[in-house]
């Protein structure tokens, strides 16, 4: 998994998503844009097909407690059904694009 050029408000992943350390790693990179209420946060995850749970319960406590607006694109439409059948299609302003393979 790498992080592409993140910048304040976006992070951009190309690779699976595997584990806690690539947890920690996204989460290092957010926590480093100090979001304030109001903000929003784009995640851009082009080819996982997996989101393990810890990322998911902390995009939820970015949008439920730090009242972020969240804007979440995936390449890969098995993860954007898994994250469409967890219901957070909606809180999570989910869209899908096809991205070309690096």
């Amino acid at each position: 998994m790498t992080i592409n050029n993140p910048m304040r408000g976006r992070v951009e992943v190309t690779g699976t998503i595997r584990g806690m350390a690539d947890v920690a790693e996204i989460k290092s990179v957010i926590e480093s844009f100090r979001l304030e209420e109001g903000d929003t946060l784009e995640v851009v995850i082009k080819d996982s097909f997996s989101m393990p749970s810890a990322l998911i319960g902390y995009l939820l406590k970015i949008a439920e407690q730090q009242k972020c607006k969240l804007q979440v694109t995936v390449g890969n439409e098995i993860l954007a059904e898994l994250l469409d059948d967890l219901g957070l299609k909606s809180l999570f302003h989910l869209h899908t694009k096809q991205y070309a393979p690096a």
